[in-house]
């Protein structure tokens, strides 16, 4: 197959990622170049550069392994001047994945145009699932917030055979440190944009509750910059949801992909997507990959191939993948326990009217404080000091929570009729013991603290950020991600975890598990 021009061109360009890939395959327009990015044979193939796909990509790099990471999302820049993502208050295409009307909590219905935005909004029944579509994955647009489950949960949920003693002495602390995540300096908690987090923490302590500091993968020097005016505001603006585009956020694509790269042994396609996974004619797996231009126009459908395959697409997508492949009797054989187990994470959102004290003129994003009930409320319950994008003094604080719901579940399945993967049983009361836990806190909260009075978020159907389940690991895999009777597939990601986190952000237990599961795949050599 002749390489059509746009192909070098989108390899060859797109910043520090672009140019990694570019020393890696040789000069642009070169016949070492031309042959490789006309490869569609790899050793491993890794689908998704989230927070599971980035580390796989990593650890089988500095193994030697030849590995190709295909990601269905943009490689977005960023600019100390431009606004390169759409946000609440700038409204268009780049933020949705393939949606013709916006569709957010507190955003107009406005007509957008349909393209590889860096969000998807999948409505199924009765609940909205969220998830980034990007390089980087949901590190690109999720808001920073670093912290690992507490043993007690932990050790509730998962298997027997994951330690908590070593996750929280090895991979918890190994994230940790890969992912960049430190707490919110003294210097910028201080700032007029973070009034709202030195409220949030004063009402918590009035009530009984001190706060802790967050774990965040902002980049403080860049806010610094905003605080100064040297660059354009973003994270101090409260933008987050959608990517900050000065690159205030420690997203993957600053931290394990451009190690992956550098080790020679990695390649990245962005703008392709996996649309189907098979048995290969000769032994590993087949996939049927979907190659797109920006606007999202089809430009090939190609087979690729490789003996190693590491499924890592997020919780939402590699239950699509995977459930499908099953049920078309493309990998028949898979668990039939997969796409059962999935869980919200038991996210709930709050707000609270402070008619006494101000919030400040504008909420920077980043999480600065947080704080563990244990047996308070209904469920356990992590409650984290949010932020309101645009509030512009507006009197609002905004609490975000995770609960930890041990029996909520629902199930991915396939619709034949459609061919379409969706998630077939969930119900409004699936929520409602996460939901009686978040009023009871906010209730608390605002008895202790005279002038704070509850105000309705009304969003019509209940979401999630946080999609995890239906691969679980020792259920439907080893405790390393092995596909039990699938040599060579694995899955690392979001949807290894039992439907719920532990009472965390599951960013950092997902990075850690990961981390653990290729060491042990790297040095059993598979």
């Amino acid at each position: 197959m002749r390489l059509p021009r746009r192909r070098f061109a989108g390899l060859a360009s797109g910043g520090a990622l672009a140019a990694l890939t570019a020393a890696t395959l040789g000069a642009a327009g070169s016949r070492a170049f031309a042959r490789a990015v006309a490869r569609t044979h790899f050793r491993a193939v890794v689908i998704g550069s989230g927070f599971g796909g980035s580390v796989a990509a990593l650890r089988l790099g500095e193994a030697g392994v030849d590995t190709l990471v295909l990601e269905r999302g943009r490689q977005w820049p960023t600019s100390p001047t431009e606004a390169v993502f759409g946000s609440q208050e700038r409204v268009d295409g780049r933020m949705f994945w393939f949606r013709s009307v916006a569709y957010w909590p507190g955003v107009l219905p406005l007509p957008v145009r349909p393209q590889p935005g860096v969000m998807e909004v999948s409505n199924e029944a009765h609940l909205d699932i969220l998830c980034g579509a990007a390089v980087g994955g949901g590190s690109v647009v999720y808001t920073g917030a670093t912290v690992a489950p507490p043993r007690r949960w932990f050790e509730a949920l998962y298997p027997r055979g994951l330690s908590y003693d070593e996750f929280a002495g090895r991979w918890f602390p190994l994230a940790t440190a890969a992912l960049g995540a430190t707490t919110m300096p003294r210097d910028v908690y201080d700032s007029p944009p973070f009034t709202h987090s030195r409220l949030w923490d004063r009402h918590m302590t009035r009530a009984g509750y001190p706060p802790v500091p967050a774990g965040s993968t902002f980049d403080w020097d860049v806010l610094r910059a905003e605080l100064r005016g040297t660059v354009r505001a973003s994270a101090t603006a409260g933008e987050s949801d959608f990517g900050c585009s000065n690159g205030a956020k420690k997203s993957l694509t600053r931290t394990y992909l451009p190690r992956a790269l550098a080790t020679g042994h990695v390649q990245l396609r962005p703008l392709h997507e996996v649309r189907a996974v098979r048995r290969g004619r000769r032994g590993g797996y087949a996939l049927e990959v979907r190659w797109m231009d920006t606007a999202g126009r089809t430009l090939d459908v190609e087979e690729y191939t490789c003996d190693l395959l590491f499924v890592s697409a997020g919780t939402l997508n590699t239950n699509r993948l995977l459930v499908a492949a099953r049920e078309r009797g493309d990998l028949p054989e898979l668990p039939a326990a997969l796409g059962s187990g999935f869980g919200g994470n038991g996210d709930q959102v709050s707000l609270r009217t402070a008619l006494t004290d101000r919030p400040g003129p504008a909420q920077g994003a980043p999480c600065a404080s947080t704080y563990f009930f244990h047996d308070r409320f209904a469920q356990p319950l992590r409650a984290e000091s949010w932020q309101l994008p645009g509030a512009h003094g507006l009197p609002v604080l905004v609490t975000f929570a995770v609960t930890v719901d041990r029996e909520s579940r629902g199930t991915f399945r396939y619709d034949r009729g459609s061919g379409r993967v969706v998630l077939a049983d969930w119900t409004p009361d699936k929520q409602r013991g996460s939901a009686q836990a978040m009023h009871a806190y906010d209730a608390e909260i605002i008895a202790a603290n005279p002038g704070l009075v509850s105000a309705a978020l009304g969003y019509p159907v209940p979401f999630t950020g946080h999609p995890l389940g239906g691969c679980a690991v020792g259920r439907c895999t080893d405790l390393e991600g092995r596909v039990a009777g699938h040599r060579g597939l694995y899955v690392v990601d979001g949807s290894l975890l039992p439907g719920n986190a532990g009472g965390a952000n599951p960013s950092l237990t997902i990075t850690a598990l990961a981390e653990r599961a290729l060491a042990h795949i790297v040095a059993a050599g598979g």
